[in-house]
Order: structure tokens, then sequence, then C-alpha cells
């Protein structure tokens, strides 16, 4: 191990190294400023169907002149938050299926039933109204599409925002 101590006789230059510390014991500002990078920069991925590499079209997307791959509803979109706490930033979302998109995986086959209804109803891929007491469906495969990405022009900026914070810019 390492030990390297280090004394500074200039107080000018005490006086820079005890502001900079005193800055960074409390980063709250520069990490909310962060945050609202990211989220306009996930917000942009969203849009984007996929930075930097684009998504695999999903069938419903694929199927629609001007369909977008994760952005039905924008649920998912619009559940993105942050949060600062000390010095830790959290960005992330509560939606249950948000896992299996940023990641990929198989959901598992199933039986769907109706809920408030007698019956399922249903428009087929050819146009035809489907009605059915349950539908059997075989497993799914869902490919990774990562919304929660941080970009390399992120990066540049988040050292830009730490940059400014640490010389009191």
């Amino acid at each position: 191990m390492l030990n390297l101590k280090v004394t500074v006789k200039d107080m000018a230059a005490r006086a820079v190294v005890k502001e900079t510390a005193r800055r960074m014991s409390r980063p709250e500002k520069p990490l909310r400023a962060c945050g609202l990078v990211l989220l306009r920069s996930i917000t942009k991925t969203f849009k984007a169907g996929g930075r930097p590499m684009r998504w695999k079209p999903s069938r419903r997307a694929a199927g629609m002149a001007k369909g977008q791959t994760l952005i039905k509803t924008a649920r998912l979109m619009r559940s993105i938050t942050m949060k600062v706490a000390g010095r830790t930033l959290r960005v992330g979302t509560n939606v249950k299926y948000a896992a299996i998109h940023q990641l990929g995986g198989t959901i598992p086959a199933r039986v769907i039933l109706p809920r408030r209804a007698k019956a399922l109803r249903w428009i087929d891929r050819a146009g035809k109204v489907r009605f059915a007491k349950r539908v059997s469906i075989g497993p799914t495969e869902i490919p990774a599409r990562p919304f929660l990405v941080i970009q390399d022009e992120d990066w540049r900026v988040f050292g830009r925002i730490f940059g400014d914070y640490i010389t009191g810019k």
C-alpha cells in the first residue's frame, strides 16, 4: 500500500484546496445538473429508437407507418426519474416491464384470461376481430433495447459541469 502525504505551504494554494474539498463534500448541485442532462439524453434515446445503436423494431412498430419501438403510450419514457441524495445520483424507473426491455430476455409461456368481461377481444395481424375465453401464448423472446444509457457526449458534459463547480464558475 502506498501512503502519500502532501504539504502545501502556499496559503493561496491551501485556500483553493480547502475550497475544492468543501465543494466536493456536498456535490448535490452538480449531481442534479448531471441528472437533468441524463434525463434529456434518455428521452433522446427513446425518440431516436436507440442510441448509439438503433434497437430492433418491435412487431407493433414495424407494422405501423409511424410506429416507434417502446413508445406506444410513452409510459416507460415518462417514468424515468432522478433522485439526488448526498453524493449519489440515481436515475431509473419503477415500471415493471422496464428490466426486460433494458436487458432483454424471455417471457415464459402463459395463459391470458379476461378480467372484466366474458371474453378477450383483439384484432389479429390480418385485421380480423377475434374473440376467445382464454389465449395461450408461448414463450416470447424480447431483445435488449437499452434505454438507460450514458452516452459519450453525456460524460463530456458531466466533466464540464463538475469542472465548473469545482472552480466556482
